[in-house]
């Protein structure tokens, strides 16, 4: 039998192979190691991109901590092994991503920071909490991008709490002149877990609240009934907090608490405000909500009651910002009527309304702006292509760098309107100060006018009040009501001649048949 070489060489020279080896090997799974780094850091240069370098100054990229990304794969232990996106950036998604231009699942992005942060006590509960139920991932709130995550930070993490959190905006007790003497949220509340404020006053003996009320204080104030004095002798126990008597004290606003929670009306007042340039493509990708957008919100949970702010920062100087409607929802006979009213003048030139059924999920959440692209007329992205609205649905490939859009065949574009894959545009003209005519559109790949069936509408002018009537039938050939369907729509004033990008819009609005978390009930 012939014997192994190696073991015909000198020990010496052996020990020497087996180290040359063993080092190979090392440097190979180090040179995987730095490859991929290289691989990601040749396109997303840290000394360039802001927000990458930010990576690389923060704890996920310390060598010194064994279990930070930078020890594991870099990159790719949070964005998994993203060869197809190496190889064709502008096509293909990381494996995992966060946004702002794709989305992978809420599972796939939590869990990727579930992995490590799970074993932390401050996340080990996050399953079973509220946020996680609301489906709200670990980016809607953290951005490990930048060199102090905002939500972290003391002075800046109310602005992240209050982006869903309305009536919170003012401060506690609505003091809006002691804001800045706040504490911060997660003081009360455990984002991670159950966020009810006694859980966390349990463990830190309601400190939010003594943030402000000394109970020593108290006890000797004259202007503290005898009776406060008694029960507040009740803190002394540790299983006590200020909130088992004061519940709900902290946030109330009398003028604003129930009107932010109101839904279920037959009619309401809503602003409609002048959009700018903003589009369905610029929410989905650059918008810092995009994300929520993607995950099934829609623009109203983040944005209710600030119509007219939004008009106030997207309106050039000398376009009026917005304007109130009121917006009137009911069933009449076998038909489904909206009443829209506003101030206006003789020389106001249309009210639409933009109407889905609940088939197409892009209008549930966005409203008109799934239908509004930067590369129509005057946009922001406008290459002279004189489109008019389209639904991305129609899209077979979205346009990305170094590849033009691509829309689906027309036998696939008609199968699709068949099932009533599209949205409604009506568009009642006014002349004068009257009624001129009525137009009803369909929108999947354009903006396509078709008759108007059972749709019918009606409109007046009198003492510089508007007030546009339309009629759709219950069970219209072109769109009916699906039953357990919410039903979205949108309302459009074109004022004084304006047209375009001028028109006043509203956000998103929702109608079901019992009310339960929609602005309207139909009945």
């Amino acid at each position: 039998m012939q014997q192994n070489t190696l073991f015909k060489l000198p020990s010496t020279v052996v020990f020497i192979l087996l180290a040359l080896l063993s080092l190979f090997i090392t440097c190979g799974v180090n040179a995987q190691q730095i490859s991929a780094k290289i691989e990601c850091t040749s396109c997303h240069d840290p000394d360039v991109i802001p927000k990458i370098k930010a990576m690389h100054n923060s704890k996920h990229w310390d060598e010194m901590i064994k279990e930070s990304p930078v020890n594991n794969e870099g990159c790719v232990a949070c964005h998994g092994d993203s060869q197809t996106h190496a190889a064709t950036p502008t096509k293909f998604q990381p494996k995992t991503s966060y946004g702002p231009r794709w989305t992978s699942t809420i599972d796939q992005q939590n869990n990727t920071c579930l992995n490590c942060h799970e074993k932390t006590a401050t996340h080990k509960q996050w399953r079973a909490g509220k946020h996680a139920a609301q489906e709200v991932t670990c980016v809607t709130c953290h951005d490990v991008h930048v060199d102090l995550d905002p939500v972290r930070e003391e002075s800046t993490q109310a602005e992240v709490c209050t982006v869903c959190h309305k009536v919170q905006k003012n401060g506690i007790h609505h003091f809006k002149d002691k804001i800045e003497d706040n504490p911060k949220c997660s003081t009360c509340h455990n984002p991670h877990a159950n966020p009810l404020p006694q859980f966390m006053m349990l463990e830190n003996r309601s400190l939010g609240c003594r943030n402000c009320h000394d109970f020593r204080e108290m006890q000797l104030s004259s202007e503290v009934s005898l009776k406060a004095k008694n029960y507040h002798l009740v803190m002394q126990h540790k299983d006590r907090t200020c909130v088992d008597c004061h519940l709900g004290v902290a946030h109330v606003d009398k003028d604003n608490f129930s009107k932010l929670r109101e839904g279920g009306l037959a009619s309401m007042l809503v602003d409609v405000f002048h959009p700018g340039q903003s589009d369905g493509d610029w929410l989905l990708e650059e918008h810092p909500g995009a994300q929520a957008l993607r995950q099934g919100r829609n623009c109203r949970q983040c944005h209710l009651g600030e119509a007219k702010e939004l008009g106030k920062a997207l309106a050039p100087k000398g376009v009026i910002a917005s304007i109130e409607s009121k917006v009137s929802v009911k069933k009449v006979a076998s038909a489904v009527q909206f009443t829209i009213t506003w101030q206006g003048s003789e020389n106001d030139t249309s009210l639409a309304i933009m109407y889905d059924n609940g088939q197409i999920d892009a209008f549930s959440k966005g409203g008109c702006w799934a239908s509004c692209h930067g590369d129509l007329p005057d946009m922001s992205r406008d290459r002279n292509l004189e489109k008019t609205k389209y639904l991305l649905s129609s899209l077979k490939q979205q346009y990305s760098v170094g590849f033009p859009s691509v829309k689906y065949d027309q036998k696939t574009l008609d199968k699709m309107i068949a099932s009533g894959e599209f949205v409604e545009l009506w568009k009642v003209n006014l002349s004068k100060g009257k009624f001129a005519n009525l137009q009803r559109f369909i929108i999947l790949d354009e903006r396509k006018e078709t008759e108007l069936g059972q749709l019918t509408a009606s409109a007046n002018f009198v003492n510089g009040l508007w007030t546009v009537i339309i009629n759709k039938a219950i069970d219209d050939e072109v769109k009916p009501l699906i039953e357990g369907n919410d039903i979205t729509f949108g309302v459009a004033i074109h004022l004084n001649g304006k047209s375009g990008a001028e028109h006043k819009v509203s956000l998103p609005l929702t109608i079901s048949s019992d009310g339960i978390d929609t602005d309207f009930i139909l009945q």
